[in-house]
This record gives structure tokens, C-alpha cells and sequence, in this order.
């Protein structure tokens, strides 16, 4: 029987096939051995088929059309910075131009071309962005409108006076070794990002704080809550008080402040109806509403005091030495 002229390539080609996987070290079952330059009629290379690489031959004359890829450009190192001196005059301009309103009544404390001091207060300021990354330690922006306190982010203030400005959010404070914080007339109310911060005096009068427990691990001496609507001061217990004022709050229960050093207290027109929790404190001066209270005179008439009264306000007070008040009272 005569045999197809290319049988014995089919034949050869199907053995090729079938044991090709075994001849290409590394090479997929798969893979179409039409990729190879023998089954497309060009040039074999032995060592290119044997690592499962085609070679490319070109014409004479003719360059690879794989040219070799270039390096990439190196990145331009990055123009240094500039230090800036400041001085009043370019403060005066860098704050200006945020705020257009800004009459250029502001004042600064510069040292070795660094700002480190800023009183804005009363000025036409609302926007901060002129002191964002200075390395400001004092701050007045006391009745500004000012709201967004963000631009203050990471600053190393010791002393923050933000008093009758329209700041409710302080979160932009959080962490900063903040000593003196003045919030009086604000509409602040959560005083959460205080929390372990080294407070020594928090003025805080007329806000909207009702919650005081970020305070409790703070070295406060001086506190004022004037007519916040706080009613417990359990986290005071552990505060090194000297001065605390609960005017206008609703603080009935005193408790809390037994056993502390505390020396000057304020409690008047609150619901307090017992002065017993005060036995032993070293108070120096007490304010009170002798009306409402019910139980514990005794213990008030036995403390250190070195004055006593009704009424203490910057316009004025009734202090009286502890005698002539107790005799005025007559009791």
C-alpha cells in the first residue's frame, strides 16, 4: 500500500506533540507550538527552543524592532525650602490677606524670625490659615468670629484663649500640652478631646458643657463652670483643685470634694442644700446662697475661712470676714 507522501510527517508531527510537554523544560501543556520559528518556516535556534524562547533573527541590515527599553528619567530632587523671617510687618500681611477685613490690629511675639506669641483678639479675623504651621505657644482670639480652630493642628500651645468666639469644635486640639484654656461664651460642648491634656486652668464659663469627665485626669487648679448646666462633679475627686466656681450650675451633691486641699469655692445660687462634704477642706473663701441650704452651717462656721459671702463678680462682691458675715446672718 503506498503511503501519503507526508504521512511520515503527520506521524512525526503527532509524536512531537504528544512528548512536547517533556522537551520543554518548564513549558505549559498547552502552549501552541505554532510560537516556535520551526513551525513557522523561519530559522531554528537550538538553544532558544530549548528554553522555551523563541529567537528573533531579522534580515541583515535590520534592527530588532525590541529596541531596549531606555532607563527612566530621574525624579528632580525637590527645591529646598525657603526659611521665611517673619516679622510684624509680613504677619500683618499674611493675615490680612485671609482675612481682607483685617485692620492690622493684631500683635506679635517674634523670636529668631518665628512667631511664638499672636493676640488677634477683637479683630475682624475669622480665617487661621495665615498661623498654620507656625510654631505659635500663646494665642488670644478672644471675640473673633472665628470658628474653624483646624489650621491650629500639632501647634505646641501652652495658653488658648478662644473666649466669646463661635468655636464649638475642639477636636483640632486634641493632644497639644494646652495649660490655659479659656472657652467663656462659647457654644462648646463636648470637651471630650481634653481628655489628658495638662490643664491648669479651664475657664469655661457660660458654655454648654454638661459633661466633665475628660477632666478628671488633669492637673487643673483653676476651674470655672459658671452657669454650664453641669450637674454632677464626681471627676473633680481627683483633680489638685485650688479654685473652683459652680455658680448658676446644677450641682446639688458636694460629696466629690471631700478630702481634696481645695481654698476657694463658689457655689452660690446652685440647688447645693448641704455644706457637710466641706468638713476639713482648708477653704479660705466661701460664696454661697445661705437661703437654700439646710444642713451643714456648722461645718461652714468651722472652716479656715478668710472670707465669706454671697456675691463675687468682677463688677463686685459682699466678702466679709467670716465673724461680721455670721453676725450679719444672725447666726
Amino acid at each position: 500500500m503506498l503511503q501519503h507522501p507526508l504521512a511520515h510527517r503527520v506521524h512525526w508531527s503527532h509524536a512531537f506533540l504528544h512528548v512536547s510537554h517533556l522537551l520543554l523544560p518548564g513549558s505549559d501543556r498547552d502552549r501552541s507550538l505554532a510560537s516556535y520559528p520551526v513551525w513557522r518556516g523561519e530559522a531554528f535556534d537550538a538553544d532558544s527552543f530549548s528554553t522555551g524562547k523563541a529567537a528573533c533573527r531579522c534580515p541583515r541590515g535590520e534592527k530588532s524592532t525590541a529596541a531596549a527599553s531606555k532607563p527612566a528619567p530621574a525624579t528632580p530632587a525637590a527645591p529646598e525650602k525657603v526659611k521665611i523671617y517673619w516679622t510684624d510687618e509680613l504677619m500683618h500681611k499674611e493675615v490680612k490677606y485671609y482675612n481682607p477685613e483685617y485692620a492690622g490690629d493684631g500683635q506679635f511675639q517674634i523670636e529668631n524670625g518665628e512667631p511664638v506669641a499672636v493676640v488677634l483678639a477683637n479683630t475682624k479675623v475669622t480665617n487661621l490659615k495665615a498661623l498654620e504651621g507656625k510654631k505659635l505657644m500663646a494665642l488670644d482670639l478672644s471675640g473673633t468670629a472665628v470658628s474653624d480652630l483646624s489650621p491650629l493642628k500639632g501647634m505646641p500651645l501652652v495658653e488658648l484663649y478662644l473666649e466669646r468666639t463661635k468655636v464649638v469644635d475642639l477636636y483640632p486640639l486634641k493632644g497639644m500640652p494646652i495649660k490655659k484654656l479659656y472657652l467663656s461664651g462659647t457654644p462648646v460642648r463636648d470637651i471630650a478631646p481634653l481628655q489628658g491634656m495638662p490643664l491648669t486652668d479651664l475657664n469655661a464659663i457660660d458654655t454648654q458643657i454638661v459633661d466633665i469627665s475628660p477632666l478628671a485626669k488633669s492637673p487643673i487648679a483653676m476651674l470655672w463652670l459658671t452657669n454650664c448646666p453641669v450637674e454632677s462633679i464626681a471627676p473633680l475627686h481627683s483633680i489638685p483643685l485650688v479654685s473652683v466656681t459652680l455658680k448658676g450650675t446644677k450641682v446639688r451633691d458636694l460629696t466629690p470634694l471631700s478630702g481634696t486641699q481645695l481654698q476657694r469655692l463658689h457655689i452660690a445660687e446652685t440647688p447645693v442644700e448641704d455644706l457637710s462634704p466641706l468638713k476639713d477642706i482648708p477653704l479660705t473663701r466661701l460664696v454661697f446662697t445661705p437661703a437654700n441650704i439646710k444642713q451643714g452651717l456648722d461645718v461652714a462656721k468651722a472652716l479656715p475661712l478668710a472670707q465669706i459671702g454671697t456675691r463675687f463678680e468682677e463688677d463686685g462682691n459682699d466678702l466679709l470676714p467670716p465673724a461680721q458675715f455670721w453676725a450679719g446672718q444672725g447666726k
